[in-house]
């Protein structure tokens, strides 16, 4: 009888927890005060940066991640291109802002004090690192 009883649990519980996805977002989206933050960002990415313009184009990148100059680097974004089975063709963009007192380092792909990461003008010259991924080195004749 009580493996009954934990069946029944299981799956009144399973019921509850994929109902509340969906009205949750319909909460969201109802919610006068929820307002669209630029690109996507956090809620309180204004209080990190003021001014946030979105002018950053993923076109004709590669696969990687870019500091955001415009931003003055303290965005970056993951571009993604992709090509689905049927030819079409499409760009993804992700863009994300870094912790306080931080800018996003193009040479280590990382958010780190100003001090310790690449100027950010200089931040397009090593946008080629993303060219890196995926890229397995080759072993050494001497390495197995």
């Amino acid at each position: 009888m009580s493996r009954l009883y934990v069946a029944v649990a299981l799956a009144l519980f399973a019921a509850v927890v994929t109902g509340f996805p969906n009205v949750r977002v319909a909460r969201q989206a109802e919610d006068e005060q929820y307002e669209e933050q630029p690109l996507g960002l956090p809620s309180n990415s204004t209080s990190l940066r003021a001014n946030i313009v979105d002018t950053f184009s993923c076109q004709g990148k590669t696969y990687g991640y870019y500091a955001d100059v415009d931003n003055d680097c303290q965005i970056f974004h993951i571009c993604l291109p992709a090509t689905f089975p049927d030819g079409t063709e499409k760009m993804f963009k992700w863009s994300f802002i870094c912790p306080e007192e931080t800018i996003f380092n193009q040479e280590s792909f990382t958010c780190a004090r100003a001090d310790d990461a690449v100027p950010c003008a200089m931040a397009p010259q090593f946008y080629n690192l993303n060219d890196n991924f995926g890229v397995i080195p080759e072993k050494l004749d001497n390495q197995q």
